[in-house]
């Protein structure tokens, strides 16, 4: 997929034109991370915005005991890093999961699209107001059982990367029980425990490569 073609499926440019769009595209810069490589740390300057070309990253935050929870999982399509346009540095921590390819956008460049365009600064509040919403949720969540939260993260990726199946609906995306535990604020020990008894209830299967098969989502 060319630089224009993956823009365009961007929500953030859904209002615009394709050659609205391919005004600013060459604006973007391509930069490729490896697995586990931090592409931006809590506290470091917001200075741009990022979108997922290939791969997937993951947003984190560490507890005061030091677990890492991920608050979301970013798909290619999707951005990331967009509350710089409110925040001087970042919320929260950028990691690829997987070998990833972004391009990014210099925060001046990203500020003088929402005025130029003012459905970009209205879409911009949707998306951090959808990602706000989630972060309180998982919050939320905290207080939750560990069963509780691992079933409402399962359903929530069946929701966002759920593909149906035979089976039921399948979530294209590996995890591993490191994934489930960080995600849900547990240890792996737990998280492995849990999957064992949603397995033996017919809630889920696994597959190999990591992919979890939610086969009953009402019950789940």
């Amino acid at each position: 997929m060319n630089r224009l073609e993956l823009l365009q499926r961007i929500p953030l440019f859904a209002a615009l034109s394709a050659d609205q769009i391919a005004s600013f595209a060459d604006r973007f810069r391509a930069e490729t991370f490896a697995a586990d490589t931090f592409i931006f740390l809590e506290g470091d300057p917001a200075d741009r915005l990022w979108v997922v070309q290939d791969g997937q990253v993951k947003i984190i935050k560490h507890s005061a005991d030091g677990l890492e929870n991920i608050l979301e999982v970013i798909l290619p399509g999707e951005m990331f890093g967009g509350a710089g346009i409110l925040f001087p540095v970042h919320p929260a921590t950028a990691v690829a999961m997987t070998e990833t390819a972004t391009l990014s956008l210099e925060r001046e460049s990203y500020l003088q699209l929402a005025r130029q365009f003012p459905d970009i600064a209205l879409r911009i509040i949707a998306i951090l107001g959808e990602r706000l919403r989630a972060a309180m949720k998982m919050r939320a969540m905290a207080t939750d059982r560990v069963d509780i939260r691992v079933a409402d993260i399962l359903l929530k990726l069946c929701d966002k990367v759920g593909e149906k199946t035979d089976q039921g609906v399948k979530i294209n995306l590996p995890l591993s029980r490191q994934d489930l535990a960080d995600m849900t604020g547990t240890t792996i020990e737990t998280a492995i425990r849990i999957m064992s008894k949603f397995r033996k209830e017919g809630l889920v299967l696994t597959e190999l490569g990591g992919y979890v098969v939610v086969t009953d989502c009402d019950r789940m």
